[in-house]
């Protein structure tokens, strides 16, 4: 029985859920680690936290006791911390609403 453990009920192969560097913009990334490794505000170079909220243009990053908010476009190198290791993406790459950002992959 355990052979057929990854297929669904119709045969098919299920999709994994995994986040992974390859599809991480189809992925919520609430709940996330995140560390802001480029950008163009000095003072967010550098901060490391758990993404707690997520706009169209901001993401929320709480380090500690206190919340940050980081434009989207102001970061350029953000390294997210995935289940299988990290991945790093660019801030331009997430603008758009996170349920609208799957229709442009």
């Amino acid at each position: 029985m355990r052979a057929y453990s990854r297929y669904s009920t119709k045969g098919r192969p299920r999709r994994s859920s995994m986040i992974t560097a390859t599809n991480i913009l189809a992925h919520e990334l609430i709940g996330l680690d995140a560390k802001i490794i480029e950008t163009t505000n000095a003072a967010l170079s550098g901060l490391a936290g758990t993404i707690v909220f997520e706009t169209k243009n901001t993401l929320a990053i709480r380090s500690g006791s206190a919340t940050k908010i980081i434009p989207k476009a102001a970061a350029k190198k953000i390294k997210i911390a995935t289940q299988n290791g990290a991945c790093f993406i660019s801030g331009s790459s997430m603008i758009a609403r996170p349920e609208d950002r799957i229709s442009r992959l």
